[in-house]
């Protein structure tokens, strides 16, 4: 089912999202935007909708779960380097402890 796959992953500064992107993209010979995107405050390249990974800020995934609180449009989420926390950080981690059983029971 990995064409259907929509992966999250969240880098705690935006450098970190975009270079990370970048790396995977290009360890995928492809450039951004096919199958590997980011999302930062005010910049974007996003992937395809199915079959991608979007590396992303916490804001960023903080505004995804505002719009769409069951998050039906993402089957995995990867908090990376969550230990570097900050408040929005823990915001997400305490969100996503309250989503999780919810989406897992639909």
């Amino acid at each position: 089912m990995g064409s259907t796959c929509r992966v999250v992953c969240t880098q705690p500064r935006r450098i970190s999202a975009i270079s990370v992107a970048e790396r995977v993209a290009e360890e995928r010979a492809e450039k951004c935007g096919k199958s590997v995107g980011y999302q930062i405050r005010l910049e974007k390249v996003l992937p395809r909708n199915s079959g991608s990974i979007l590396f992303c800020t916490t804001g960023v995934l903080l505004k995804y779960m505002h719009s769409d609180p069951t998050l039906s449009g993402i089957s995995h989420i990867v908090l990376d380097e969550i230990h570097e926390r900050d408040t929005v950080s823990d915001f997400v981690i305490c969100i996503l402890r309250d989503v999780v059983p919810i989406v897992s029971i639909l």
